[in-house]
């Protein structure tokens, strides 16, 4: 009797979704979901794991083949099993709001739709092409996802931007959903699904409970999974407001990530 196809599925974005929340519950629930699936994530992904995000940075033919050969690399080391799920949000390439030929990205499908491509060959040449991919995409409203990207990048990278002005860079028509939507006309009929973020605020495990029961976890063993917090809080519009401060007042990138630091420190206690 023919062996059944490998089942994937692909969490592969968006950024400020919920998505390090959704992975630490992969991760304190690894030993619960392992009867039903193996988990992948960032310390398993070798060099993919930074590799997309270097393509959204710069995308460019030579990053994107080195993204699908270090997929290669991965897939190589992962045994078969009956559901393998793999989730990184940088396989839709670079946070919205971070520079790209100098100016900010402000959309993702241009580049999550070849890396996703480049994730679909190397499945089907590890797996075969019977393989059953499903590549999964957490979303969340416009407003409050443009928001917490501002934030992000704000801290991290020298943002001189006003939310106002943040915000103003982004078409009015661009949302998750649209994003989603693009990436699913493109890799038809290989299924994308979404979960919302908002739609799932309310269940007991977020955006992991549709994710269990993608994967086919009986509701008994989702019954002894177990909650984690929160994760990647938001910082305050306070705090946020003395980061735009440096940003536009400090010269030296090294003073400026310093004073960053302190005062991120004070403000977590």
């Amino acid at each position: 009797m023919p062996k059944p196809p490998v089942r994937v599925i692909v969490h592969a974005g968006f950024y400020k979704t919920g998505t390090t929340s959704l992975q630490a519950f992969l991760a304190k629930n690894a030993h619960r979901i392992a009867p039903y699936a193996a988990v992948y994530m960032e310390p398993d992904l070798k060099t993919a794991k930074s590799l997309g995000n270097a393509y959204g940075r710069l995308p460019v033919f030579w990053r994107r083949r080195a993204f699908g050969r270090a997929m290669d690399d991965f897939l190589a080391g992962v045994k078969d099993a009956p559901c393998i799920v793999i989730s990184r949000e940088s396989f839709s390439g670079m946070m919205i709001g971070y520079s790209r030929l100098w100016r900010p990205s402000t959309r993702y499908a241009d580049t999550a739709i070849p890396l996703a491509r480049e994730i679909r060959r190397a499945m089907i040449s590890r797996f075969g092409p019977d393989v059953d991919l499903t590549f999964v995409y957490t979303t969340r409203a416009r407003d409050a996802v443009i928001h917490s990207s501002y934030g992000h990048v704000l801290r991290s990278a020298r943002l001189r931007d006003s939310p106002a002005a943040f915000t103003a860079r982004f078409s009015p028509a661009f949302s998750l959903m649209g994003e989603a939507a693009k990436i699913r006309r493109a890799l038809a009929p290989t299924p994308v699904l979404t979960l919302s973020l908002e739609d799932h605020a309310q269940d007991r495990f977020g955006t992991a409970q549709p994710l269990m029961d993608l994967i086919g976890i009986p509701p008994d063993a989702q019954g002894r999974m177990v909650t984690v917090p929160r994760k990647n809080v938001g910082n305050p519009l306070a705090l946020q407001n003395q980061f735009l401060d440096l940003n536009r007042s400090v010269r030296d990138k090294a003073d400026l990530r310093r004073q960053k630091k302190r005062l991120l420190d004070a403000w977590k206690g």
